[in-house]
């Protein structure tokens, strides 16, 4: 039991600074989310180790969950300090052919959404290069008010094969018009930009984007 205590009360006494991949610090920045997806994996990791060290009695499982709320403060103090660090840098998106970044697109740290989900305020200006011509059936448009449509604009992030490796809404699209029968975004509409959560494991995947692009979400239509 002595060496059972000694055990957990390491893993809490050390601040850990290594991502999943290895090294002395969260070298490796992602694209989008910068350092934030590696420390929140670090962190995963560390409470996965004091959560298997806790025996199965009331008095391990206390001890384990004082050091788990020890361990969730430090890592929100180190997730907030990196969120903070994103203020200001521009996401490279790469061009297309139906959006214009107005003005360079970047995240800034908002708050915690709960223990340690961080959120960002999505920054920047992005609009439409084109009208955007979107397939309906008939019958969608007659049981569709189009002025209350709401298409969410994604945030693809793509490994170096161009294939799409993660996801995130960043904002939507409205002020959809019907012509000849046909569901248009005008060219020059404006996004309206929103805030976006990092809160999941994602790490494995974030790490592999080497590009990131814009997309309309039509996937409800």
């Amino acid at each position: 039991m002595k060496k059972i205590r000694q055990t957990m009360m390491a893993l809490l006494g050390v601040v850990v600074m290594t991502a999943c991949s290895g090294g002395n610090a969260p070298s490796e920045n992602c694209l989008v989310f910068g350092e934030v997806p590696a420390i929140y994996a670090d962190y995963e990791a560390q409470r996965d180790k004091i959560e298997e060290s806790a025996q199965k009695s009331e008095a391990d499982y206390k001890k384990a969950s004082a050091q788990i709320d020890e361990l969730t403060e430090q890592y929100r103090a180190r997730i907030e300090e990196a969120g903070r660090n994103l203020d200001g840098q521009s996401i490279e998106i790469t061009p297309g052919e139906d959006f214009k970044v107005v003005s360079p697109v970047s995240l800034s740290f908002k708050e915690f959404a709960n223990s340690v989900r961080s959120v960002y305020d999505v920054k920047g200006e992005i609009e439409t290069a084109k009208d955007i011509t979107l397939e309906v059936t008939e019958s969608w448009l007659r049981s569709h008010d189009v002025q209350y449509l709401i298409l969410p604009l994604l945030l693809i992030g793509c490994d170096e094969q161009g294939a799409e490796v993660t996801s995130a809404r960043i904002g939507a699209f409205k002020g959809f018009n019907v012509v000849d029968g046909k569901l248009v975004l005008p060219a020059g509409t404006k996004a309206e930009l929103e805030t976006v959560p990092y809160g999941d494991n994602d790490y494995d995947d974030y790490i592999r984007v080497k590009s990131v692009r814009l997309a309309l979400d039509t996937t409800k239509l």
